[in-house]
């Protein structure tokens, strides 16, 4: 108990930091050119299997303190109040910091075999200088570039990469976006023919590329080790049906995602976007590196005991072009009906092993694909009396429908690996595990959404939100139950529970929702809570 006091004094303090309220009202003026706002909040998850609010287990206690700042250093043609600029009517520049503690990692002792890898961040997130002189603007800097319609599910929000680390995807995606340096140009046209309120984005990526992060290091309750089995890897393969086809495995992997300072290496793209009667739209491309590696299999053998591999990571070139629109109907059905459509060349997938020569012509079991992406959405406020009779609901729901267009049956996924006990002739060999690469791809891939959020009060200070997403491929699916309360205008607090289910086979879809992350031992239902102080 001695032990355990300075950890609870530790996250007591940290717990005080945020529901204490602090003499902050809005957005902090220092001076007259620059500007301060943040949060300090804490999120408490605790993972509840397969009967919310029973077995429970605390995965995170996470608590974060984020600071963003803007300084007016020019203004009205004017530098530091002291030079005159010309046409360069504006300049500014914007930081955004964040700081992050998780003390479950102090709390609990199965985590120390981590090394304290995710316990701790401190780091500039975003970093920029802004320049206005009209009918342009330019951004130069650390920063998020956000195209496209879609929520929670990416078409043509591909420029930043993911870090899947923490939370998975179940976090705002401006929090686990990766900034990137780069520039970001804007040329404010204008009425071009039919077309109204129209600009034209170039953005330049010179020489900072990463790939989606993902951890596969058990137990973090969200690392991505191998379906089935999270606390082994593989050290066996098997070519044959006795114990003597049983041989010890060996992996070396030479990693050739990372980019050299070179313009062949460069990324960048561009996005038209206007009004032609009363849709608005966008036309976009951007000519970049695939943020989730392949895998290519350089060599496979037998030597003595081992069955050696030698495999290689790579980014490969991808081609986005991508189209959006969105238009509101008020005719009808007083709705906002949204699209996004993408085709994609050059995603990595992996060949099954065995396939043909005429299929995996390199016979590397890799290999590049084109992809295709429609997203519909509808979104409309709608009147429910019966459930609130002073507001009314906001409801939203997507079809999401991704097909490979030179599909083969022999293609497979290049992230999901079930791990196994090894069997032979029925019977489990102990300390011996294998990893198949179950992840077939199918030509054509869904996903449904649904979301409806109100509020409740006299003064709307409640308010629910309910999400469901659903994959008819594996028959997985996620739901989100949220309750947040504005306690006051700058102290939030929010309760949230996970669900994921699978009601039909085993197959692991392409999305993620229930399947792998429904079955047992893996399942992953969580209860969270959040309390937000925000300035």
């Amino acid at each position: 108990m001695a032990a355990f006091r300075p950890k609870l004094a530790a996250v007591s303090a940290l717990l005080m930091s945020v529901l204490v309220p602090l003499p902050s009202w809005g957005i902090i003026n220092i001076g007259d050119d620059i500007e301060l706002e943040g949060f300090v909040k804490t999120m408490n998850i605790l993972k509840t299997g397969a009967r919310p609010f029973n077995d429970g287990e605390l995965t995170h206690q996470r608590n974060t303190a984020q600071l963003e700042g803007k300084y007016y250093f020019l203004r009205d043609g004017t530098a530091f109040n002291r030079f005159s600029t010309g046409p360069l009517e504006e300049a500014t520049f914007t930081f955004l910091g964040r700081a992050v503690y998780d003390s479950v990692f102090d709390l609990r002792d199965s985590y120390d075999v981590l090394d304290g890898i995710g316990k701790e961040e401190y780091k500039v997130r975003e970093a920029f200088i802004d320049f206005v002189m009209p009918p342009f603007s330019l951004r130069l800097g650390r920063q998020q570039v956000v195209w496209g319609e879609t929520d929670n599910f990416r078409a043509l929000d591909v420029i930043n990469p993911l870090d899947r680390t923490w939370h998975g995807t179940r976090e705002s995606w401006e929090d686990i976006r990766i900034p990137l340096w780069m520039a970001r140009g804007i040329w404010d046209i204008g009425k071009i023919g039919a077309f109204d309120e129209t600009f034209l984005e170039v953005i330049v990526i010179p020489d900072d590329f990463k790939t989606n992060k993902a951890y596969t290091d058990y137990p973090r309750p969200w690392a991505i080790l191998g379906i089935g089995l999270q606390d082994q890897r593989a050290n066996s393969v098997l070519l044959g049906d006795s114990l003597d086809d049983l041989y010890d495995l060996s992996v070396n992997v030479i990693d050739n995602t990372e980019k050299d300072t070179d313009i062949r290496n460069v990324q960048g793209g561009f996005r038209f976007k206007g009004i032609w009667k009363d849709v608005e739209f966008s036309v976009n491309y951007f000519h970049g590196f695939s943020q989730t590696p392949g895998v290519k299999v350089r060599s496979a053998g037998l030597i003595g005991d081992t069955f050696e591999t030698v495999v290689e990571t790579v980014t490969p070139r991808i081609n986005v072009f991508g189209l959006t629109a969105n238009y509101s109907e008020e005719k009808y059905t007083q709705s906002v009906i949204r699209l996004e459509t993408t085709v994609t060349s050059g995603v990595p997938v992996s060949f099954a092993p065995g396939a043909p020569h005429s299929a995996d012509v390199d016979g590397d079991q890799y290999d590049t694909a084109h992809q295709s992406v429609v997203m519909i959405g509808i979104d409309r406020p709608t009147w429910i009396p019966a459930l609130n009779s002073l507001r009314t609901f906001f409801l939203s729901g997507q079809i999401f429908w991704r097909r490979w267009l030179d599909y083969s049956s022999y293609y497979r996924g290049t992230s999901f690996y079930e791990v196994k006990p090894a069997k032979v002739g029925g019977t489990v060999v102990p300390d011996r595990y294998i990893s198949v690469n179950n992840d077939k791809l199918d030509q054509d891939e869904f996903v449904l959404t649904f979301a409806a959020s109100t509020s409740y009060g006299a003064a709307g200070l409640w308010k629910p939100l309910f999400v469901f997403a659903y994959d008819p491929r594996s028959r997985g699916g996620y739901n989100k139950i949220q309750m947040e309360y504005l306690h006051s205008k700058h102290l939030v607090f929010r309760l949230e529970q996970h669900l994921y289910w699978q009601a039909g086979n085993e197959d692991v879809g392409p999305w993620g929702l229930g399947s792998w992350l429904a079955q047992p031992g893996i399942r992953r239902n969580e209860t969270v809570f959040t309390a937000t102080f925000q300035f």
